[in-house]
C-alpha cells in the first residue's frame, strides 16, 4: 500500500497539539528523517521486484540455452560459478539474504547468501525441465497431494495458498502427470511474466491458464468463480503484497509481517476451500511436495471480519514459518519483508 505521503502531515499535526511536545521544526525534520529512510526501502524493495520484470525474457532465453546445450547437471554446475559473481557484486540482495539467515539461523555469513542465491538459481533453472514435462532427472516425496485430486473428484474446486518459497512449479508439475487442472492467479506484471515464461520455454504449446489480478478491474473474480464450479483448481501466492492489497500483520520470525488477505476474502465470497501447497527442493534432485487442508470454508463473521482476517493470515504465516525454518534457503523474497511504510490513521488494512 502506497500510504508514505499522508505520514508526516498528520504526525507533525499531533506533535504540534500536544502540549509539553518537542519543538515543530525538530519534530518534522525527525519525520523528515524517517520518511526518507522509509521511502528508501520501498525503493529497495520496488527495485527488487523490477529487476525480475526486466530480466525475465532473458533470463528464460539464457536458461533454455544453458538446459539444451549442458543439461540439468551442466546447467548447475555453471550457476555455481555465475552466481559467486552475482554474491560479489549484488550488496543488496546479499544484505537481505543475509539478514533472513541471521533471523532464521542465528548466523550468517557471504558463503550463506552464495549458498541462499544458488537454490533459488537452481529452482528456476529446474522449472524448465517441469515446464517440458522432463520429470526424470527428479524424485518427488509427496505427503497430502491426494488431497488435490478428492477435491478436484468432488466436482467442486478449491484455492492452493503457497509462497514465494521453493517451487509451486514441482507442485504444478506433478499434477500436471496426474491431469490436476490447476489455474495460476497472479497481479498484472507477476501475470505476464509467468505467462512469458510458460510461452518461451513450452514453445508456446503451455495448457496453464494464467488469470491476471487487475485492481482497476474486479472482473478477474468471476474468472476464478468459474474455474472453481468447474472443480478446479487456483494456485495464488499469499506471501507477497501486491498494489492496493488488502493485508494483516502476522507473527512471522518473532516480528509482525504483513500478509495478504485477498486469499482468504476470495475463498470466503466463492465458499469454496484453501489448502496450503509447499514444494521443498533438496539438492541435488529431491522435492518434498506437501498439502494440507487449511479451510474448508473460510467464515467472515459480520463485526469481527478484521479479527478473522488476521486470523487467517496468523495460520498461513504459522505454516509458511514451520517450513521456511526447515529450509531456509528455500525461502525468495531478497528484500527486507518486515519492512513495511507506516500507515496513516484510518487507512483501511
Amino acid at each position: 500500500m502506497d500510504q508514505g505521503l499522508a505520514v508526516p502531515e498528520a504526525r507533525s499535526a499531533e506533535l504540534s497539539a500536544t502540549p509539553g511536545s518537542q519543538e515543530p521544526s525538530a519534530g518534522v525534520d525527525a519525520l523528515a528523517v524517517h520518511q526518507a529512510e522509509a521511502d528508501a526501502k520501498a525503493r529497495e524493495r520496488e527495485a527488487w521486484l523490477a529487476r525480475r520484470e526486466r530480466g525475465s525474457r532473458v533470463g528464460i532465453r539464457a536458461l533454455l540455452v544453458v538446459t539444451r546445450v549442458l543439461g540439468r547437471r551442466g546447467g548447475h554446475l555453471l550457476l555455481r560459478v555465475i552466481i559467486f559473481y552475482f554474491t560479489l557484486f549484488a550488496p543488496k540482495p546479499r544484505r537481505a539474504s543475509r539478514a533472513w539467515l541471521a533471523r532464521v539461523r542465528g548466523e550468517s555469513s557471504f558463503w550463506a547468501a552464495y549458498r541462499h542465491f544458488l537454490r533459488f538459481a537452481q529452482v528456476a533453472l529446474d522449472r524448465v525441465f517441469f515446464v517440458q514435462g522432463r520429470l526424470e532427472p527428479f524424485e518427488f516425496d509427496r505427503q497430502g497431494t491426494q488431497l488435490m485430486h478428492e477435491q478436484v473428484h468432488s466436482g467442486r474446486g478449491a484455492i492452493l495458498l503457497g509462497a514465494h518459497f521453493g517451487s509451486f512449479e514441482a507442485m504444478r508439475a506433478a499434477g500436471r502427470s496426474s491431469n490436476l487442472p490447476i489455474n495460476i492467479l497472479a497481479h498484472n506484471q507477476n501475470a505476464r511474466m509467468i505467462a512469458t515464461f510458460l510461452d518461451e520455454v513450452s514453445g508456446g504449446r503451455s495448457q496453464v491458464r494464467v488469470i491476471e489480478i487487475d485492481p482497476e478491474d474486479r472482473t478477474y473474480i468471476l474468472t476464478v468463480k468459474e474455474r472453481i464450479e468447474a472443480g478446479e483448481l487456483v494456485a495464488v501466492l499469499g506471501d507477497r503484497l501486491g498494489l492496493n492489497d488488502r493485508w494483516a500483520d502476522a507473527e512471522f520470525f518473532g516480528a509482525p509481517a504483513r500478509f495478504p488477505t485477498g486469499p482468504y476474502i476470495m475463498a470466503s465470497v466463492l465458499r469454496c476451500p484453501i489448502f496450503t501447497v509447499f514444494g521443498v527442493f533438496e539438492a541435488p534432485n529431491r522435492y518434498r511436495l506437501r498439502c494440507e487442508p487449511f479451510a474448508e470454508r473460510v467464515e467472515l463473521p459480520r463485526g469481527k471480519r478484521d479479527e478473522a482476517l488476521a486470523a487467517y493470515a496468523q495460520r498461513f504465516a504459522a505454516r509458511l514459518e514451520h517450513y521456511a525454518g526447515q529450509a531456509p534457503d528455500n525461502w525468495f523474497n531478497f528484500y527486507d519483508f518486515w519492512y513495511h511504510p507506516p500507515t496513516p490513521p484510518g487507512e483501511p488494512h
